[in-house]
């Protein structure tokens, strides 16, 4: 009896030391290289014209010595997730499966937000493997992740680009 039992202990002890454990990952502090842009020529021209009238109206304000407020370039609305961008992360987070095999290190992507109210483009400009690309490529598809409200610039709906890393650490 107490040779199967010191057997039955080494195997549990092998079993135990010989597991891979999953790995840890973590995403960057906030998004970065944020960038707001008209979808098109037409738009564009819009928001210059608007633009051009509010900086040729505070150049007559001033001229004149009248009380000005310059509010060129601050009628931006960034595009927006529901309960704000720390639930994006939260959300994104909790979704996620990595695979026990997946390589450390950095996994940095650029997502676009179309002028639609959607989540138009998820771009890999960095990673670490295949089966981790999959992994992130798979949690973008599912439709909780889908729920932006776009960018406006003077109420025109326009693109928004971000860029969020995701670092992958396997523990030994």
């Amino acid at each position: 009896m107490k040779p199967v039992f010191t057997l039955f202990i080494i195997f549990c002890f092998l079993n135990c030391s010989l597991r891979k454990k999953k790995p840890v990952y973590y995403f960057s502090t906030g998004i970065e290289n944020i960038e707001v842009f008209p979808a098109n020529k037409r738009d564009s021209t819009k928001i210059d014209s608007i633009n051009l009238a509010g900086e040729k109206f505070l150049e007559k304000c001033k001229r004149n010595n009248l009380d000005c407020i310059d509010d060129i370039g601050i009628m931006t609305l960034y595009a927006s997730f529901p309960n704000g961008i720390s639930n994006f992360r939260q959300v994104l987070y909790d979704e996620l499966r990595l695979t026990k095999n997946a390589k450390s290190g950095e996994n940095r992507i650029r997502i676009t937000i179309g002028t639609k109210d959607n989540l138009e483009k998820v771009e890999f400009l960095k990673y670490t493997d295949e089966e981790t690309k999959k992994s992130i490529e798979t949690v973008f598809k599912i439709p909780m992740l889908n729920t932006w409200k776009s960018a406006k610039i003077y109420g025109i709906a326009v693109k928004e680009q971000f860029e969020l890393s995701i670092f992958i650490e396997n523990k030994k």
